[in-house]
């Protein structure tokens, strides 16, 4: 079958899978599943600003990126605020995100077999490692199920790889247009999920390794920042004007860590209580027809329940003086407070935090014990599969193609870091899957350099 024939039946095959998913699980009719990002789009659509109700105060905020929510309000001015229909087409779009997270994958294995000497990249392995990359990231369970869910994962893992695709590019051509481009992209994904901008260090790298000379490439990098600076200002500087400060896109940096930190938590924003077993247990219920009490769908909607029941750090953490005098400060200062007093716990506990950081180490690249979705098999068995394959396809894989892939594990190491350092949840993780499936099935295609020299002899 032809290159395209194949490329384009594993778009096909991504966006089916999701479509599939939504049907069978039937997840817009989920009840209670749209959380921060429904409440700031029911105010866009009603006139309301960007706003929210966050930490005792509602009004206008940056406790959630712009991109996403304003997906969301698309819909909700489309079909009606918190519908079905709205959902319907949201998770819709997000299943058409997942043909081009699948096409993007394909294009950025392209962009690092290209860099590989041309006896290694002609050879039948490494020309077959594309449609393999692409296929895992078409056909990955936790990707397929994050387009039944309001969350940014989806998109955010989309962006990533397209700013990254951009970024070799850039390093290839060197076109001043190509570094433009890129820049948009990396902007438009800080606006989406600012955290993944680490990833830019990954993206300087393709940008520097393309074989040109350090003027050149160093053009190129400033033009990839200065577009990627512009794409931001405008919602920079109505962050100034909200607040009356400076703020990179959120200002939720010091909430985040005192989630992860505060001498209530676990390493993560929920609470591990004993009442998600009874939920994800239950079978059956008087009040639930027997069609909603069975198989996938009776499971997705009990996952739904047990993550309402597990709650946030917030339900135990604070009391309700506590967020009423939260409230009355500006919302950068709300985080500092909290920032301030996760600090303070830590320091009454010496030791803690690098526990924490061992156990959120666990919990991103294993199971989050915290989180009740990741208790099932249908989440462990292929998140398990897919982080042994990378490992094993990096271990495993020779030095030409080891080298190759030193981008996106860089990528891989900085923003798990961050989540280490800090906070961490499943959701965080799953922008990084597509490039896991890159690095195993280059690393898989690559295994014995010696074999693919004869197989290249052959073919020639």
């Amino acid at each position: 079958m032809k290159r395209g024939r194949v490329e384009a039946a594993i778009v096909a095959l991504a966006v089916l899978a999701r479509v599939a998913a939504i049907v069978v699980l039937d997840s817009p009719s989920t009840p209670r599943s749209t959380y921060e990002h429904g409440e700031i789009a029911a105010h866009l659509v009603r006139g309301e600003g960007f706003s929210i109700r966050f930490l005792g105060a509602e009004g206008p905020t940056s406790q959630q990126a712009p991109v996403y929510p304003v997906l969301v309000a698309f819909w909700y001015a489309v079909a009606g605020i918190d519908t079905t229909q709205a959902l319907w087409g949201l998770q819709l779009t997000q299943a058409l995100l997942g043909g081009l997270l699948a096409l993007g994958t394909w294009r950025l294995t392209e962009e690092l077999v290209a860099r590989m000497p041309e006896p290694i990249r002609n050879c039948v392995g490494m020309r077959r490692a594309p449609a393999l990359a692409a296929l895992g990231a078409a056909l990955h369970p936790p990707l397929v199920y994050s387009a039944t869910h309001v969350q940014v994962a989806g998109l955010a893992a989309t962006l990533l790889v397209w700013a990254l695709v951009g970024s070799g590019r850039v390093g290839r051509t060197g076109l001043d247009r190509d570094a433009a481009g890129c820049g948009l992209m990396w902007g438009i994904l800080a606006l989406t999920d600012p955290i993944l901008v680490l990833g830019g260090l990954g993206g300087l790298l393709l940008i520097g390794s393309g074989g040109r000379d350090w003027r050149s490439v160093a053009r190129s990098a400033l033009i990839t920042g200065l577009t990627a600076t512009l794409t931001l200002a405008p919602w920079t500087a109505r962050n100034y004007h909200v607040h009356g400060e400076w703020v990179f896109v959120k200002t939720t940096f010091g909430y985040a860590f005192w989630q992860g930190n505060c001498r209530f938590s676990q390493g993560t924003d929920k609470v591990a209580r004993p009442e998600v077993e009874t939920v994800l247990n239950a079978d059956s219920s008087a009040e639930v027809s027997e069609r909603e009490h069975s198989g996938l769908a009776s499971l997705h909607r009990r996952l739904f329940e047990a993550r309402h029941v597990a709650g946030y750090i917030d339900d135990i953490a604070l009391t309700r003086a506590e967020i009423d005098q939260l409230g009355q400060c500006p919302e950068p200062e709300r985080g500092r407070r909290l920032f301030a007093r996760a600090l303070e716990d830590l320091h009454a506990q010496p030791g803690r935090y690098l526990t924490l950081c061992i156990q959120r180490a666990s919990f991103f690249f294993l199971f989050d014990e915290t989180n009740p979705k990741t208790r099932t098999l249908f989440y462990r068995i292929p998140h398990l599969g897919l982080t042994t394959a990378a490992l094993a396809g990096l271990v495993l894989a020779r030095p030409t193609a080891r080298g190759r892939l030193a981008p996106l594990v860089l990528v891989i190491l900085v923003v798990a870091l961050f989540h280490v350092l800090t906070i961490t949840s499943v959701r965080f993780h799953l922008p990084l899957d597509p490039l896991f499936a890159i690095v195993a099935a280059l690393g898989v295609m690559s295994l014995d350099e010696r074999s693919s020299s004869r197989l290249c002899s052959i073919c020639h």
